[in-house]
């Protein structure tokens, strides 16, 4: 039987003359990797007419100018249509199953009279409660404008977070827009990942005009994982003091471990393991201790105060990717 899930755009945009690649996205179960693959249009009287499958068929008004690529070992199979017709514009389906009302994404194909660019969509794999990062570029070189991430529904893209410092609900401790680089990209950082994390996303800036410059993502939560889920919550008393571990992958190499405290959005650093302390942090916290072959280190917070309460991340830094885990400080008074 077909399993799970299946991510891809809902929109695509070709020139005429030109070409559209298009990714389906669909969970890499041993049955999805087997099953057919198909790519059909949807026609006036409702039904989907086969252009292309995976079990060899090809329509005859589309031969010479359609394939159809299945990659089984990464989830992903791709369709590329040559030759673009303004005959071609319409709704598409691209499923998985034995008839073309199996598991599948319906698209809508624009043809413009003038070529076009568009990125292609990204797929992002992490595991349950596990971290991303994900790479979000921009065209915005001046950093004026507001960084989102919003996750595509069927008629729209719900704000999850933006650098203004929302962050919706259920986000909250656990989702990071960084500033931006001087070339203007920026990444977003998510933990404590959830199966229902798993979806079709736009990560963008928007000018006063809207939006300006958007990437699609797929992320693909995985449940086979080995990654313990660990307490997110401390309990301390005020005026006391709190001893805690931040893990990371004992394999891993990090140029940087580190932990930063979660508020509204981002996450300024505390101390790291090179010997930074913020300032405002000198003489109360301290790395008290390091297990490499473990993968963990110690943090000291000590007098604390009643604005030490909410959210910390634990973080290493390896290369583009930051590993993130979130912890969340409940304090009485003593």
């Amino acid at each position: 039987p077909v399993s799970s899930s299946l991510y891809g755009s809902r929109f695509v945009t070709g020139g005429l003359g030109g070409s559209i690649t298009h990714q389906c996205f669909y969970s890499p179960t041993p049955a999805n990797k087997h099953q057919r693959k198909f790519w059909c249009k949807v026609a006036a009287n409702g039904l989907c007419y086969t252009i292309i499958s995976s079990s060899s068929h090809t329509s005859s008004e589309y031969r010479g100018r359609v394939a159809l690529g299945d990659a089984p070992q990464n989830g992903t199979f791709t369709v590329t249509m040559t030759g673009l017709r303004g005959s071609d514009a319409g709704t598409y389906r691209c499923g998985i199953g034995s008839t073309n009302e199996g598991l599948y994404v319906s698209l809508n194909l624009t043809v413009l009279p003038v070529a076009t660019v568009s990125r292609p969509t990204q797929l992002i794999r992490g595991e349950l409660h596990g971290s991303v990062t994900v790479p979000c570029p921009s065209g915005d070189t001046q950093g004026d404008k507001k960084r989102f991430w919003c996750k595509v529904g069927r008629s729209s893209c719900a704000l999850i977070a933006s650098s203004d410092g929302y962050v919706g609900r259920r986000y909250q401790g656990r989702i990071l827009i960084t500033p931006p680089e001087s070339s203007g990209a920026f990444k977003v950082l998510i933990n404590a990942l959830k199966k229902e994390d798993s979806g079709l996303y736009l990560c963008g800036t928007q000018g006063l005009r809207g939006q300006d410059s958007t990437q699609e993502v797929v992320l693909q939560v995985g449940t086979a994982s080995a990654l313990p889920r660990r307490p997110k919550f401390l309990s301390g008393a005020v005026g006391g003091s709190l001893s805690f571990q931040c893990h990371h992958d004992p394999e891993g190499t990090y140029e940087k471990k580190y932990l930063c405290r979660w508020k509204g959005g981002s996450c300024p650093v505390l101390l790291d393991d090179q010997g930074f302390v913020l300032e405002s942090y000198k003489g109360r916290i301290q790395v008290s201790g390091s297990d490499p072959e473990r993968g963990s280190f110690a943090v000291v917070l000590r007098q604390l105060r009643a604005e030490d309460a909410g959210w910390y991340w634990c973080g290493a830094r390896s290369g583009h990717t930051e590993l993130t885990a979130p912890l969340k400080l409940l304090l009485h008074q003593g």
